[in-house]
């Protein structure tokens, strides 16, 4: 599924959410949204290589004023925090196969 798509279908999820007032059919959207979860993190994931060459290629232009640059390293710093967030968070979800398999036996 692309950006486009899954950005449409949220916006319709979104848009009938309101008008919900069957409990199976409110079970379904939550079933959607915890099945579209993997799909939104590749998403973002993919995003976050080119929107930090872009920082990089702004930060290298002698064009960008000095205000432009603080900015540009305050995003840099909140991208790095985001997905070293991110990260600890997935992996406290989504322990390795081994561990899953034998909690008592650290992964390898």
């Amino acid at each position: 599924m692309d950006v486009t798509a899954a950005i449409m279908m949220l916006q319709t999820i979104l848009e009938i959410v309101p008008q919900l007032t069957d409990s199976a059919k409110i079970n379904k959207v939550v079933t959607m949204l915890i099945n579209l979860l993997p799909i939104i993190e590749k998403v973002g994931a993919a995003l976050v290589g080119p929107y930090r060459n872009i920082i990089a290629l702004l930060a290298a232009n002698p064009a960008t004023t000095a205000d432009a640059l603080a900015a540009l390293k305050l995003l840099d710093q909140q991208t790095d925090t985001d997905a070293s967030a991110t990260i600890t968070a997935y992996l406290a979800n989504h322990p390795a196969p081994a561990a899953a398999a034998n909690p008592s036996q650290p992964a390898a």
